[in-house]
């Protein structure tokens, strides 16, 4: 291909990518690419791919065009996107290298941004979001930190933001939304109300009466009564409602229920209708609230797309049948409706119904079975009765196995916060604290503010037990340890609280031997050999057997390693091994290309 008629080639590809032609265009990337070594047309091929949604492709080339070029800030938050668009924790890594290879990276930077506000990590989204609005000046940019502030419980350092950065030209939903976070609730019934006159937003509106509410409750009733019949909309009447039954008018909120659900704007709302099951029960229309449930229950377990409001729902129809029905026909009318439905939450509030009538044998045994549907949710609750029940021990081995099996940060983290729940306190228990800290530093990279929070918590106590047994060393450093990643605003611990100990720790102990080893210029060798065995140890049976084969060989084609498994699903597997590799900072096996037996794999390790 001669070069005026590639770069000819390559203006092509380029305009069918701004057209959206992406097939089109990755068709003359890959037939341009075989020519030459230009890096614009792989990473071009990379975005078409990426628009086609066929990330497995997306994600091989870039790690490709990675290790060539390991300090590109651009393509570090490229593969970000691509894992995030998989929903891989191993997307915040990318952009965490993105932006540390280049903070001026504003698009990686915003990429970030996105990511965390998207998994709702306020906390850590704020600081992104401040840098981001220093390289922009823009106002948009300015407005997004403001309501990350007010999300990550900041309200009064989002006032300021907005009173030093916006211009405020009359009424704002955003200063209005700062104000009542701050507790300001005079201001910002008046700002919303400003802002909804302006705009004629229903949400401007309804934080209107959220303000006025906690400021005047007295006349906050007549008001949202005015707003829901002149706008009939959906949650300014549930929150109407909820204010009546608060109020002790638990038939007028009945009947604004009924008006929003005969009104049908709000279409087939789950939590109006569940609202609508228990004012029925509580206005005595017994046969109407059993069937209110008993429909919304067959409804729902139909199509399981929110476990959390099943729960509720199934929470209420449990204690609507025990306050209703003698004990024999609440459990047979409750089984009845979920015993078809094997999913894990009717599986808990089986058990929870089991649990309140007394017999415990067979919430026992639902508990244990909704453990082996679901390890983690099911898990947790069967861990929940265990402690009620003062078996420890056995909470103990079912909290061990979660926390070996757990694979995805958030579970983990959800998991952490439960086991440093005060009320459970299965902390105490140093088996489960000593492996908590374990899995937790295992996913550092992941980590959201929360996770680190917890792992920070963690030290902490493991600091103490360490002061309690006179292993000073121990002490100082899981100290240093939780110092170094407690975030910044944390609402359950302070920097101080790991001083403290330290201090402690050197007034008692009679050798203050220092904790951290000499810094040293190079790495150790022989610890990244120990932490690239435990790589491979780690790895499957068909993946020790691939690394294996490659140290050896060095050099072999997807049609070698096919013999060698006697598998076709080599290529699944190879990509399996990069993801695992680059995640855990050993990259030791790159595809070079393809040849006549297909894709071309090298060790590199």
């Amino acid at each position: 291909m001669d070069k005026d008629y590639r770069e000819e080639s390559v203006r092509m590809a380029f305009r069918l990518f701004e057209e959206g032609k992406y097939l089109e265009s990755l068709e003359i990337c890959r037939a341009a690419g075989e020519q030459g070594t230009d890096t614009q047309i792989p990473i071009l091929a990379a975005r078409n791919l990426f628009n086609l949604d066929r990330m497995d492709e997306a994600e091989v080339l870039v790690r490709d065009l990675i290790h060539g070029m390991p300090d590109s800030s651009y393509l570090h938050s490229f593969l970000g996107k691509i894992l995030e668009r998989r929903h891989e924790d191993a997307a915040v890594a990318e952009y965490i290298r993105a932006i540390t290879l280049d903070p001026g990276n504003l698009e990686a930077l915003r990429s970030y941004a996105a990511c965390l506000m998207a998994q709702r990590d306020y906390r850590r989204a704020v600081p992104i979001l401040k840098k981001i609005s220093q390289l922009s000046g823009k106002e948009e940019d300015q407005r997004l930190l403001i309501q990350a502030l007010i999300s990550a419980g900041q309200a009064r350092e989002a006032l300021v933001v907005y009173r030093s950065s916006i211009r405020h030209t009359g009424a704002d939903m955003d200063h209005a939304a700062a104000l009542m976070g701050a507790g300001i609730f005079s201001e910002a019934a008046r700002e919303a109300l400003g802002a909804h006159r302006k705009t004629g937003s229903v949400e401007c509106a309804r934080l209107y009466l959220q303000a006025l509410s906690r400021d005047h409750p007295g006349s906050a009733e007549q008001e949202y009564r005015e707003f829901f019949f002149a706008l009939k909309d959906t949650g300014i009447g549930y929150d109407y409602a909820q204010l009546l039954l608060s109020a002790g008018k638990p038939a007028d909120a009945l009947q604004v229920v009924r008006d929003l659900l005969d009104d049908d704007r709000s279409g087939s709302h789950p939590r109006i209708r569940l609202l609508l099951c228990r004012l029925n029960a509580m206005a005595g229309e017994r046969e109407k609230a059993l069937g209110c449930f008993e429909y919304l229950i067959r409804e729902t377990l139909s199509d399981i797309d929110d476990p959390g409001f099943l729960s509720d729902l199934l929470d209420g129809y449990r204690e609507y049948l025990l306050t209703y029905y003698p004990v024999r026909d609440a459990v047979a009318r409750f089984l009845l409706q979920v015993s078809g439905t094997p999913h894990v939450v009717c599986l808990i509030e089986s058990a929870k119904l089991y649990e309140d009538i007394g017999d415990h044998a067979e919430a026992q045994s639902y508990y244990y079975r909704a453990y082996r549907s679901d390890y983690l949710s099911g898990g947790i609750a069967y861990a929940r009765y265990l402690a009620r029940q003062a078996e420890r021990r056995e909470g103990e081995k079912v909290l061990l196995y979660i926390l070996n099996n757990v694979r995805k940060t958030r579970d983990l983290e959800s998991l952490a916060g439960f086991i440093l729940e005060e009320e459970w306190r299965f902390f105490s228990q140093q088996r489960i604290l000593d492996r908590l800290v374990s899995v937790l530093e295992g996913h550092i990279p992941t980590l959201g503010s929360d996770g680190f929070e917890y792992l920070s918590v963690a030290y902490l106590l493991s600091a103490s037990e360490a002061l309690k047994s006179r292993d000073y060393q121990s002490c100082k450093e899981y100290c240093l340890r939780g110092l170094d990643i407690v975030p910044s605003g944390s609402s359950h611990i302070r920097p101080e609280d790991f001083l403290e100990l330290i201090k402690t720790c050197k007034e008692q102990t009679l050798s203050d031997t220092p904790a951290l080893a000499p810094r040293r210029a190079d790495p150790v060798k022989d610890e990244r050999d120990e932490a690239l065995r435990n790589f491979i140890d780690s790895c499957d049976e068909q993946e020790r057997v691939i690394i294996e084969f490659l140290r050896t060989h060095r050099e072999a084609s997807e049609m070698d390693l096919r013999q060698l498994l006697n598998t076709r699903r080599v290529v699944g597997i190879m990509n399996r091994i990069m993801q695992k590799g680059a995640l855990s900072g050993f990259p030791i096996i790159v595809k070079k290309g393809s040849g006549k037996g297909g894709e071309i794999y090298a060790y590199t390790g």
